[in-house]
């Protein structure tokens, strides 16, 4: 009997030793990323019959066991793979916000001083040194533009970089998991109703939580008790213990980008849009460069190419200093058309004589009908009416100035027709035609006027010219082109005047340059203050999901020490039990002997 005793309070001494065993172990990893709170599970040994009935034989420990919450555990994970996509958002647009904002960076500036300088060639266009100050001004423009896409250009590099070492840090993940699936099987025999290696399983979720940091990934427990790791669109990670590496190499059509890659274990090379790759660090790095950097590139390059295509078309449309044809001012850029964001960086300066600027118009006044005192005072080229369609159309066209009307004409004459008089015009020459229709500018307030077709709705021509008095029945001008070789009149500033108005005129789509780079910045502020709102949601989203599954499976000191008091006094019960056993069996040996 004395033995039986015994027994059953070895037995109940070995639990309450393993239960503490336990619980110190949870004290002890109470600040152990991903550790999950332990517990031992008891069942009584097999009765014995005795007679008078069955008698219990004790207790065995039959397993140490993790409290784990599968669902909570996904939530975290999900919430943890947001939150660093959004705060990887955040920081990256920072960045290419407080460069787009700073005025030490922004375009305008030398947009308006480029314009200014116009300007003050517009009041003495035959002085030299405001013609070289022109000149200048287009330099510095042009200097500011590769200087904004050089430095978004670093933040893209910057990008890149930090994919790679993203891409590295994953594989590493990959491989930790894959190595702790190796373990567990081995140690489980890949029987989950074995005991389960519970701190080897507590390390591949944190890994599994480390790597959502990065990318989302998915879980999918085995028959083996392992792993199997998916990533992007169902792209396989981790099997078992095999991985599949991520890896990046130049996109062929721009060297500049980083793709993403799988190395296959059979020595493959399988390329994944990067579009595939959603949630964590690694998507969020991939969504900032491929849009709201790549688009703050192509806008900055798409104004780059409007500008050059506007003024070097108007400047062809006028004559310089000594009446030759206006020659372009920049480099063309329409070659970009279909990349733009590599338009900024290239835009150059052509002209280096200051002589060369067409200011003047390259068409004169020939005649009139004389009488009534009406005269015709100045004619020029403008911008025709299509044009600015042409150049915001997809694909964008940018017609070349050898399709004006001005150019190659041999001639022009206007007629005055019916009280009022109203005026039609018809042009002789490759590009001419006719008769259109003579309207005025403003309300005619200026006394200008100009071409328009008589289509509906009417187009602007592109040539325009101003009357003094009013014309009257039968009264005809004749227009010309201006002599090959003649310098054009002192202070004819009549082109330069189109080149000055094209600073508010909308030529990119239905804005000015001004108003177009400052949407542009708005637009970066805008995708900041928003990603700063999704990134506190979702912190907010991942510190209650973790503080959910932290109550649920996370060491609670306060349990802790109450399991503590309550296997301690267990314990020594157990050991009052054998201490009575010891003294039970000394007296039955006292009464034999």
């Amino acid at each position: 009997m004395s033995s039986n005793i015994f027994s059953i309070g070895v037995s109940g001494l070995n639990a309450a030793q393993t239960a503490l065993s336990v619980t110190g172990n949870n004290i002890a990893n109470v600040s152990t990323p991903g550790y999950n709170v332990q517990y031992i599970t008891q069942a009584g040994r097999t009765p014995q019959y005795q007679g008078f009935g069955f008698l219990g034989q004790g207790v065995d420990v039959t397993n140490v066991l993790r409290t784990y919450d599968k669902f909570l555990s996904g939530q975290v994970q999900t919430a943890q793979t947001n939150s660093s996509y959004y705060s990887t958002q955040v920081k990256q647009l920072n960045q290419i916000n407080n460069l787009m904002a700073s005025t030490d960076v922004s375009i305008l500036p030398a947009l308006q001083d480029f314009f200014g300088a116009m300007q003050t060639l517009s009041q003495q266009p035959d002085a030299i040194p405001s013609r070289q100050t022109v000149l200048n001004m287009a330099q510095a423009l042009s200097t500011k533009f590769a200087t904004v896409d050089g430095q978004l250009q670093q933040l893209q590099s910057g990008a890149n970089g930090q994919i790679k070492s993203t891409v590295d840090s994953i594989n590493s993940l990959a491989s930790q998991i894959a190595s702790l699936n190796t373990e567990i099987a081995a140690l489980t025999g890949g029987n989950q109703l074995s005991a389960q290696p519970n701190t080897l399983m507590d390390q591949r979720d944190q890994a599994m939580l480390e790597l959502n940091k990065l990318v989302s990934a998915k879980a999918v427990p085995q028959a083996d008790g392992t792993y199997s790791v998916y990533v992007g669109n169902g792209q396989t990670l981790v099997t078992g213990g095999q991985t599949n590496t991520l890896a990046t190499q130049p996109l062929p059509s721009d060297p500049t980008t980083l793709q993403l890659v799988f190395n296959n274990p059979n020595g493959t090379v399988t390329a994944i849009p990067n579009n595939l790759m959603s949630g964590g660090q690694l998507g969020g790095l991939l969504n900032f460069r491929d849009g709201p950097l790549l688009q703050a590139r192509q806008q900055l390059g798409t104004m780059a190419i409007n500008f050059s295509a506007s003024i070097n078309y108007q400047n062809q449309l006028g004559v310089d200093n000594t009446g030759a044809a206006g020659l372009p001012i920049f480099n063309d850029l329409s070659s970009y058309a279909s990349n733009p964001q590599n338009a900024a960086s290239n835009l150059q300066v052509l002209m280096g004589d200051p002589n060369k600027l067409a200011t003047a118009s390259n068409m004169v006044s020939t005649g009139g009908a004389g009488g009534n005192g009406v005269t015709m005072s100045g004619v020029w080229a403008t911008l025709p009416g299509g044009y600015a369609g042409s150049i915001n159309s997809v694909p964008p066209v940018f017609p070349g100035t050898g399709t004006h009307p001005s150019i190659g004409m041999t001639g022009m004459t206007i007629t005055a027709a019916g009280t009022p008089a109203t005026m039609t015009a018809t042009i002789a020459g490759p590009n001419g035609g006719g008769p259109y229709n003579v309207v005025p500018v403003g309300g005619g307030a200026s006394n200008s006027f100009k071409l328009q077709t008589t289509a509906v709705p009417p187009v602007d021509v592109g040539v325009s010219f101003q009357l003094s008095g009013a014309p009257i029945n039968g009264q005809t001008f004749t227009v010309g082109p201006a002599p090959a070789g003649t310098k054009p009149p002192p202070g004819d500033n009549t082109n330069l005047r189109e080149l000055l108005a094209q600073q508010n005129l909308k030529l990119m789509g239905n804005q000015s340059y001004g108003s177009y780079y400052s949407t542009l910045v708005a637009s970066v502020g805008n995708q900041t203050n928003t990603a700063q709102l999704q990134s506190a949601a979702m912190q907010n989203t991942l510190k209650q999901t973790t503080e959910s599954l932290s109550n649920v499976s996370g060491v609670s000191l306060d349990q802790e020490a109450a399991n503590l008091i309550k296997y301690q006094q267990s314990y020594q019960a157990c050991s009052k039990v054998i201490q009575v056993a010891q003294t039970t069996f000394s007296s039955i040996l006292n009464l034999m002997g």
